[in-house]
Formats: C-alpha cells, sequence, structure tokens
C-alpha cells in the first residue's frame, strides 16, 4: 500500500543518532524524553502513519495519537496525519471524530485522555501518548495497556519531563533493563534546534527549568522534603533479606493506598528491603500479606509506626491489637507522633549527614518509597508536607517512624549551672 512517492509533508528530518536508534530498535514500549521542539512528536506522527500499511491477520487494524485533552491532541495531530497520509491509502476522514480510515480497513483516531474510557472497549495496535507527563498517573496500567493486550500493541511515551512524577517512573523501568520489550531514548534539544534559540532560552529560563525544557532532565520539585535523597546513591540492587536479622515493619495504616516498608539493620546502617502496598484494604488484608511473605522468619519481627494505630477502632479493635492478634504482637511505639520536622530531619540525616555518610539504602523493589523521596514537597511555606497527592507521603511517613524512634536527632543542651560569656 505504500506509494512510490510520499506527500510532500514528508521533509527531510536532521539525522540524530539516538532517533535512528529508536526507530531501527522497534522496541514494543518506547519512553521518549526529549527537549522542546526537538522532533520527538514528528517521529512518533510518521511512525503512526507508516503503521496503517503494516499487514494484519485482522482486518481492521486500529492506532490511536493521544493527548492529555481532546483539545491538546487534535492541535498536536490532526492536521498533520491528515498531511502525513499519502491520499491513494484513504478511504475516508471523519473530521467530527477525528479518525482516518484506509482503503485496507486500518483506522488512526486522535483521541483525549481526559476520559481515558474513551480507549476502553476495542483492542488496539498500537499509538502515542504525547505529553504523558500531563496525563493521570493511572491512564497507562487501567486504561491503555489492558487495550493493547489482545493484539499485542505498541505504545510510545513522549513528553519534555514534569518533574519526578509517573513519567519518571516509566522511564526508570525502561533503563533498568528488566524487561526487553521496553526502551529508553532522551536527547538534547540543541541536537536539533539552531545555537541562538538555545541560547535565548538559557537567557529567559532559570537553570533548573532550562535543564527540564530543554534537556529532558528530570528534575526535583522545588522543595524537595527529602533532599538529601539521590537514586543513585540511595537505591542498590545488592539490597536483600538477611535471615538473621530481624525484620522491623513500619507502619502507615492508611487506606488508599496502605504502604508498609520492611527494613533491616546492621549497626547504624538502615537497609529497606521491601515494602507491600494495598489499595481500598485494611490492616488484617495487609498483615496477611506480610506474612504470606515473610511467616516464620525466625529471628523474628518488629513493628514500629503511627502512635494513632493504637487508638483506632475502625474495625472493632485497634491496628496493633489486629497485628497481635495474626501473631505479630512485638510493638515499638512512642505515646504520640513525633513533630514532622523532626522525623524529616531525621530521615535526611540518615540518608546523607553532615560528614557525607549515608546510613539508608532501598532496595529496587522499594519502588513507593523512591517516589515519596523523589516527590513529597512542602506545602508553601507553612512548614507542613504537601498531602495534596494522595499517593505520597505513605511510605516516607511510616520509615519514618523507625528512623525517629531509633536514629533521632538529639538537641545537646547545655548543662543548667555552666555559664557562657561572650
Amino acid at each position: 500500500m505504500r506509494p512510490m512517492r510520499l506527500p510532500a509533508r514528508w521533509y527531510e528530518l536532521r539525522r540524530h543518532p539516538v532517533q535512528k536508534r529508536l526507530w531501527k530498535e522497534n522496541k514494543r514500549f518506547a519512553v521518549v524524553a526529549a527537549g522542546r521542539r526537538s522532533g520527538k512528536t514528528e517521529l512518533s506522527k510518521r511512525r503512526l502513519v507508516l503503521s496503517l500499511a503494516d499487514k494484519k491477520e485482522w482486518p481492521d487494524p486500529r492506532y490511536f495519537a493521544a493527548a492529555p485533552t481532546r483539545d491538546q491532541a487534535k492541535r498536536i495531530f490532526w492536521k498533520d496525519l491528515k498531511k502525513l497520509t499519502p491520499t491513494s491509502w484513504i478511504k475516508r476522514i471523519y473530521e467530527t471524530d477525528l479518525c482516518i480510515v484506509t482503503k485496507t480497513g486500518a483506522e488512526l483516531w486522535v483521541t483525549g485522555l481526559d476520559k481515558p474510557q474513551r480507549i476502553e472497549g476495542t483492542p488496539w495496535d498500537g499509538g502515542v501518548l504525547d505529553e504523558y507527563a500531563n496525563m493521570k498517573p493511572s491512564v497507562w496500567g487501567e486504561n491503555i495497556r489492558p487495550a493493547l493486550s489482545d493484539r499485542l500493541g505498541w505504545c510510545w511515551f513522549i513528553g519534555v519531563p514534569e518533574g519526578l512524577n509517573h513519567f519518571k517512573s516509566l522511564a526508570d523501568y525502561a533503563t533498568s533493563g528488566e524487561d526487553p520489550e521496553w526502551g529508553y531514548y532522551s536527547w538534547y534539544s540543541a541536537d536539533i534546534l539552531p545555537s541562538r534559540e538555545i541560547e535565548a532560552a538559557k537567557r529567559a529560563l532559570d537553570e533548573r527549568t532550562f535543564r527540564q525544557e530543554y534537556e529532558a532532565s528530570f528534575e526535583g520539585a522545588a522543595g524537595r522534603v527529602y533532599y538529601a535523597y539521590k537514586a543513585e546513591r540511595h537505591e542498590r540492587k545488592n539490597v536483600e533479606l538477611d535471615k538473621t536479622k530481624p525484620i522491623f515493619l513500619c507502619c502507615d495504616f492508611n487506606v488508599d493506598p496502605c504502604v508498609w516498608v520492611l527494613v533491616q539493620r546492621e549497626g547504624r546502617i538502615v537497609r529497606a528491603i521491601d515494602e507491600i502496598i494495598k489499595r481500598n484494604t485494611n490492616t488484617v488484608e495487609m498483615a496477611k500479606e506480610f506474612l504470606s511473605r515473610y511467616k516464620g522468619h525466625r529471628p523474628g519481627v518488629i513493628v514500629y509506626g503511627d502512635a494513632a494505630g493504637s487508638a483506632r477502632t475502625t474495625t472493632g479493635s485497634s491496628d496493633y491489637a489486629i497485628l497481635s492478634e495474626l501473631g505479630i504482637g512485638n510493638h515499638k511505639l512512642k505515646r504520640s507522633n513525633p513533630a514532622v520536622k523532626d522525623r524529616v530531619n531525621a530521615v535526611n540525616a540518615m540518608l546523607e549527614n553532615s560528614s557525607g555518610e549515608v546510613r539508608l539504602v532501598h532496595s529496587p523493589r522499594c519502588k513507593e518509597l523512591k517516589r515519596d523521596f523523589e516527590g513529597v514537597t512542602w506545602r508553601g511555606s507553612t512548614g507542613e508536607i504537601n498531602k495534596g497527592d494522595l499517593e505520597r507521603t505513605h511510605a516516607t511517613d511510616a520509615l519514618g517512624y523507625f528512623i525517629q524512634y531509633e536514629f533521632p536527632i538529639r538537641a545537646t543542651r547545655p548543662a543548667p549551672n555552666r555559664r557562657f560569656y561572650k
């Protein structure tokens, strides 16, 4: 179906090694974080149009070009996709539905994911999620991924980073090498745009914003609570369960999500070995999940957590009473929770003290803990943690109860009878 001559819209692109690798490797799932105006969206448009010519076993191959909203998707894709598609391929164009149908039955849809259900109910052969960092975090797992399963469809996630959010999580997964179906591709705007444009952007933007927007750098959120955390220093693949040491079970008794962090000690070194996360759950279900993984751990289990958990009665018993009934009865908790800043300062000191010593590390399995370390921020100048993102703070809160109990920062007070003079 491919014509000898492509439409004039297929102008020649500047050759770029990472873009060539993206095209040649043809990974099923490609995470593309690239600078502004550097060609990532143009490549995705061409990938979609050429896919219309791929032969399939079924008569109606379907592809989507998606953005956070329908208006965005139409503005980004619609005119260019019509110009890129050879007229000899086209059977009909539906302007209202934003759909191109070819003579062989292939369909290319432009859609917004402000209403993710638009993508559900039918199988898809592939698609592009543009400005992925601005989409709802649940879109991929709950809406897109299942719709690609029947036909083993492909997907590109493209955009400029927006802090350390779900786009960063996918980038981390793609670069981990855990799954050969995934690839990560990134390049600077300076690789494509004229140098004078880059210099103009540098003059107009602060360093952090320039790195994010024009170098596709995943920058930490402003006002990060756990500023001492750096994944390259604190995430370690060799952090595993030591069967000779007890497990410290750090609990935050939230409901949706509920996150518990499992740690062990080597002297003054703390190692987060695992985490348990469940949604719309309760203490009983969390405890059962813990026991299914670690029941019979001979050195024992010690629980640390939210002091308020000893008074809750939503299930008729306190959270700690429930744990005791299930055989997890060794608890260490204070009568009241420490001040938030005291807890945060204690955790930051474990991440890196003034001597540059790292005393807190975690396994790659602790994904929620990592996201908290990277994404939890202060709420303005109030001195309070921002709780606006309901997904965040639970893992670090849980770990913080343990750290504050075992490694508190103690203020040094002078002897009452000692005088100090200037």
